[in-house]
């Protein structure tokens, strides 16, 4: 049991340092962070390489269904081997994923 919580541990610090390390996102003109808007990304990354987007879920009625959100994902990259993803819930920044291919 002592070994169970000690993995659950040291698994919650290295999933909030990763996330620590993926808040910001340097590009050629400047620094974007989550919390950021599309318009800021927009300005200071560029266009991104691919977008996908998921809309809000849209009732019966024909409103938006409570509790639905926009959801956006831009890619950057390949940049010598470094893909970038970004996540937008509703136009705000809110994760930013790197990884090497």
């Amino acid at each position: 049991m002592h070994g169970r919580l000690l993995l659950l541990t040291l698994l919650t610090v290295v999933s909030a340092t990763s996330t620590a390390q993926a808040a910001s996102l340097r590009c050629d003109k400047g620094i974007v962070e989550t919390g950021d808007s599309q318009d800021d990304v927009l300005n200071l990354c560029g266009a991104p390489d691919q977008r996908e987007h998921t809309p809000r879920l849209i009732d019966p009625d024909g409103y938006p269904a409570e509790g639905s959100v926009t959801v956006d994902i831009w890619t950057y990259g390949p940049d010598n081997g470094m893909v970038r993803r970004l996540r937008f819930i509703d136009k705000r920044l809110v994760n930013i994923d790197s990884s090497r291919h």
